[in-house]
């Protein structure tokens, strides 16, 4: 059982600090480099075209096919694995980004760029939207609003449920959470091509109350040992706080993480940025919820009582 055995979380909370430290440093540093996040369309503005091919081929293909027709500054994400058409074996998505809202250019090259592919009558546009680039700045605005709605709100939870300390450790992590996953997924993306998108948004607020689920359950136990063993160093309450919640912790994660894994390896190129970003979530949260939130509530313990 995970709870008959006492690790020493607590005991090796520096090392912890400093590797996320670190990690978040060494992200940062390379989403400098590069010149910040990598945004999808939806938030620099750009046209978006869904289109059925009746030949079945891979993405790699596809792309080869457009770029000797001669289409420039496009992506492919190939729809779904279903195809809606028994006329059609194939669902692509063509992102072309732009910060002109007039898109008719676009919208002719990428025609004659399936003529020449394919030919006419091979393939069918199904829809096509264009994003200016005022709704993609709008739409960064929101994110960051949402974010910081959200820590506030977490701030005020915490603080009413426990105390302010406690407040305060959970928006740390929940900050940590954010910029780790940022960052992480920013290194990964130059790998297996994702960006920034309103998916990845969605995934940074579940892990934030994912994160947040299960700092709250270590602070209850930390409060409930507190209350039982008024005798007890704050510092080995903590870490039998952690082992006690350990079990329940790693279960509801692996759980989690299992069906995040299936999304990730099954659900296509469509929701991999999403897939992505909940997977690194995951871990990155249940590691904060152990090595960042309650090490923070300690050091708070320590200061105040060398105050008085």
């Amino acid at each position: 059982m995970l709870t008959d055995k006492q690790i020493d979380f607590v005991g090796k909370r520096k090392i912890a600090m400093i590797t996320s430290l670190l990690v978040i440093v060494v992200s940062m540093v390379f989403v400098i480099i590069r010149g910040g996040l990598d945004y999808n369309i939806e938030f620099n503005g750009g046209y978006l075209v869904q289109v059925a091919l009746a030949e079945d081929q891979s993405i790699g293909e596809i792309r080869e096919n457009f770029t000797a027709s001669g289409l420039k500054g496009f992506e492919l994400q190939e729809f779904s694995d279903t195809v809606q058409d028994d006329n059609y074996k194939k669902e692509i998505v063509i992102k072309i980004e732009t910060s002109d809202e007039n898109t008719d250019d676009l919208e002719e090259a990428v025609v004659s760029t399936l003529d020449k592919s394919y030919g006419k009558g091979s393939y069918l546009i199904r829809q096509s939207s264009t994003i200016g680039p005022k709704i993609g700045e709008e739409l960064k605005s929101s994110a960051v609003y949402a974010i910081i709605f959200a820590s506030i709100g977490i701030l005020l939870y915490i603080t009413l449920k426990f105390q302010f300390r406690y407040g305060v450790a959970a928006i740390i992590a929940v900050l940590h959470d954010v910029l780790v996953t940022l960052g992480l997924f920013s290194i990964l993306g130059s790998v297996l091509n994702i960006e920034v998108s309103l998916a990845v948004i969605a995934a940074l607020l579940t892990i934030v109350g994912y994160s947040l689920n299960d700092t709250i359950v270590v602070f209850d136990r930390i409060r409930e040992n507190r209350n039982n063993m008024e005798d007890m160093n704050f510092e080995p309450l903590v870490n039998l706080s952690i082992n006690e919640t350990l079990r329940r912790t790693l279960l509801t994660s692996l759980t989690t993480l299992f069906v995040v894994l299936i999304l990730f390896i099954f659900g296509g190129e469509v929701i991999r940025d999403l897939s992505t970003a909940l997977l690194l979530g995951v871990i990155v949260g249940t590691y904060s919820s152990i090595f960042i939130a309650s090490p923070i509530v300690i050091a708070w313990d320590n200061y105040t009582k060398r105050k008085k």
